[in-house]
């Protein structure tokens, strides 16, 4: 793949797509782009983060927990994994392994801070959005509190 390519490909994630395309070469010419084969592990749960992940191609499998009460899901195409690792000092709260030959862009923190210092009106938008999440998490959580409290609600 081409820096324009990646560049168009980050264009289109979350939160990056906030971001002008000066701001988004930076991270495209910055960022690793990792070829995982099938089953191959990106970072286990509990790890300590300092990157987010774009996946490229290919599938991610997400698992936590653990102890018959695994979650898991799949990010695809698009999908941006750890997003909080680029913001700041976080454990992976998942473990990540390929489910098929993929590809994905590690987008470091010190990268992705950089690119908020050099573009503050746009890292206000970005701290905008992930606050607007925030809140809408917070109160689906406080739905879920109340139901399994009260489930005549």
């Amino acid at each position: 793949m081409t820096l324009e390519e990646n560049i168009h490909r980050l264009s289109r994630t979350p939160p990056f797509d906030l971001l002008p395309r000066d701001a988004l070469q930076l991270i495209a010419f910055a960022a690793e782009k990792r070829k995982l084969a099938a089953d191959e592990r990106l970072f286990e749960e509990g790890e300590p983060g300092d990157s987010g992940f774009v996946v490229f191609s290919g599938a991610i499998l997400l698992s936590a927990g653990g102890q018959g009460r695994e979650r898991t899901r799949v990010a695809g195409p698009g999908a941006l994994i750890g997003e909080n690792a680029m913001i700041a000092e976080v454990s992976r709260r998942s473990s990540a392994r390929a489910m098929e030959s993929s590809i994905v862009l590690r987008v470091p923190r010190d990268i992705f801070h950089r690119v908020l210092t050099e573009f503050p009106t746009d890292a206000a938008r970005i701290r905008a959005s992930l606050a607007a999440r925030t809140r809408k998490m917070s109160e689906q959580l406080e739905r879920l509190r109340v139901s399994a409290i009260d489930p005549a609600r």
